[in-house]
């Protein structure tokens, strides 16, 4: 008895150690292929990033944080959803990937080009934020109810192709490893922008408070962040044009057979030139002749309509 015992306690110790063993790699290769899937979703994180103030910029100072944090949940809970969707799509409809990542790739060429050429005067400024200038409260509410609607809806794009690009990465992987992943990813995505969102919008506010303490030191850089947010906000605008037109572009180049030999032109050219070439001039191009059609047809579409009525 005593001898069945032990033996199974040293089973026991066994299958610990094997688990052990099976864990730490699990955890190895999540770590290895969540810092892969992040490399080629950084140009979508940093568009969401540079996107989004854009929204709340126009809110009431006191309404800026929980605004940000009505977006936050929803983007955090819209991925929730999507994570396990994307895992069956991939198990039983794998070919369902690639159209969902040239219709993504065909969207963020569109808001790419129009938003570059809405800062380039070629057309129409399309107002993103709502202006809360009427004081009555439902109405402040029904604004804001808008605004965090209107955010959602981009970010949801964005995150269907962060989810995406990251579970097409990770699809010969087993589906623990994907799933682990896939919930790193989405709270990175989610966390990581909208508290550099948060920071973005309260820029000027801690400027403030620093612009009224006694410390001459603290007084500069106040006055710094307070001149520095209309700039901030600017230049995230260009960056998140230019990131729509890079990721957008390579994410069609990657997934539609007929670009692929365009990965080729920049081999014989110096890396730097190759680089350069491979990952911003060509994407872009990509991007803005999609981009371009798309606004042509959805402008042709609005002149016959104005037509007909």
């Amino acid at each position: 008895m005593a001898g069945l015992i032990g033996y199974i306690g040293a089973l026991a110790d066994d299958l610990s150690a094997v688990a052990t063993k099976v864990s730490a790699g699990a955890i190895d290769d999540i770590t290895q292929q969540t810092a892969k899937s992040l490399s080629k979703t950084a140009g979508i994180l940093i568009d969401d990033t540079a996107t989004i103030p854009q929204y709340v910029s126009s809110t009431t100072a006191k309404r800026e944080l929980p605004v940000i944090w009505k977006i936050g949940k929803k983007s955090l809970c819209n991925k929730a959803i999507m994570i396990p969707i994307a895992m069956l799509i991939t198990y039983f409809a794998p070919w369902i990937m690639a159209p969902i990542l040239v219709l993504g790739g065909s969207y963020l060429a569109f808001e790419g080009s129009e938003s570059l050429a809405e800062k380039l005067g070629l057309i129409k400024v399309h107002e993103h934020s709502q202006v809360h200038s009427i004081a009555d409260t439902e109405d402040l509410m029904a604004a804001e109810d808008q605004t965090v609607s209107s955010a959602v809806r981009t970010d949801t794009i964005l995150s269907i192709e962060i989810i995406a690009l990251t579970i097409a990465s990770v699809a010969t992987e087993s589906l623990l490893i994907q799933l682990g992943v896939l919930v790193i990813v989405g709270l990175i995505a989610t966390l990581a922008v909208y508290g550099i969102v948060g920071l973005i919008i309260k820029m000027d506010d801690m400027g403030f408070y620093l612009k009224n303490t006694s410390n001459s030191f603290y007084q500069t850089i106040g006055g710094i962040l307070i001149q520095s947010m209309s700039k901030v906000l600017k230049a995230l605008g260009w960056i998140g044009a230019f990131a729509m037109l890079m990721v957008g572009g390579t994410i069609l180049i990657h997934n539609l057979g007929f670009l692929h030999g365009l990965t080729l032109l920049g081999g014989s050219l110096p890396v730097l030139a190759s680089s350069l070439l491979d990952f911003v001039i060509i994407p872009a191009a990509i991007s803005i002749a999609t981009g371009t059609g798309i606004i042509l047809i959805k402008n042709a579409k609005w002149f016959y309509k104005g037509k007909i009525n």
